[in-house]
């Protein structure tokens, strides 16, 4: 019987409310890892803010982050890297502190690097305190020296993160908002996504998608979904995600969601 590929989102779906990975969950996947399936990963976050949260199941595994414009393999090595250029993130924060306003902080990626504004709002400490890791306050100077951006990320209330959007999206039509919690923005060059990341890690290892299984619980998520042979929407997933998607649910990520599924495949 072939190996099995388990891609996994992170935030509302590995880890609970509370911000960890449940011993059962825990469990279930490290069993599957010792029958010889491989884990992978797949989320908004950066490299270290993935690592943070699977190092606690396993420290060798591929993975795919900024929601696809990072993929990396096992060792650590790029599979593939899509980054925009730092003159358009510039133009985006421009957008952004022209509405002057404490309820919306933007975030800059490239690569392994996490930067924000040098007057650190606190919805970025906040996401700081989530993640486990420290971003660097930089000037916008320094972002213009960038030679690319993976990833920018603009959090705020969720009414006003609804409303600045469709301002946004025919200003950048080179790039790809898409909304990976109510008060998180994720900005990519348009064509990354998930599903994409996903069939380059299945290429990557001569995988066919019918063994290929996918738990997430979000928008961002749904073209990973189609990417698999075995998507799983997580319970606590949005009502209207539910409703559109003819997939099966699982029980959300504070009853062990992916744990239930796991431990029905067969090894």
């Amino acid at each position: 019987m072939s190996a099995k590929l388990i891609f996994s989102d992170i935030d509302g779906t590995l880890i609970t409310s509370q911000g960890v990975v449940s011993s059962t969950t825990i469990e279930a996947i490290r069993k599957q890892i010792i029958a010889g399936n491989l884990f992978i990963p797949v989320s908004a976050r950066f490299p270290k803010g993935i690592m943070n949260v699977v190092d606690k199941i396993t420290n060798f595994c591929p993975m795919i982050a900024y929601n696809g414009a990072l993929v990396l393999d096992e060792m650590g090595r790029p599979l593939n890297s899509q980054f925009f250029e730092a003159s358009l993130a510039l133009k985006l924060i421009e957008e952004i502190e022209a509405l002057d306003t404490n309820d919306l902080a933007w975030n800059v990626y490239s690569g392994y690097n996490w930067f924000s504004s040098l007057n650190k709002n606190p919805l970025i400490i906040k996401e700081e305190e989530k993640v486990g890791v420290k971003s660097l306050p930089v000037s916008t100077h320094q972002i213009k020296e960038l030679k690319g951006v993976h990833k920018m990320l603009i959090i705020g209330k969720p009414a006003l993160i609804d409303k600045i959007i469709p301002s946004l999206v025919p200003k950048f039509p080179s790039l790809d908002f898409v909304k990976s919690a109510p008060h998180l923005l994720e900005v990519v060059l348009k064509g990354v996504n998930k599903g994409n990341a996903v069939k380059i890690v299945l290429d990557s290892f001569a995988m066919d998608k019918s063994n290929a299984w996918a738990f997430g619980d979000n928008y961002n998520d749904e073209s990973m979904f189609n990417s698999v042979g075995h998507p799983i929407l997580m319970g606590n997933a949005p009502k209207d995600l539910k409703e559109s998607l003819s997939i099966p649910i699982t029980l959300d990520n504070d009853h062990d969601g992916i744990a239930a599924v796991l431990n029905k495949i067969p090894n």
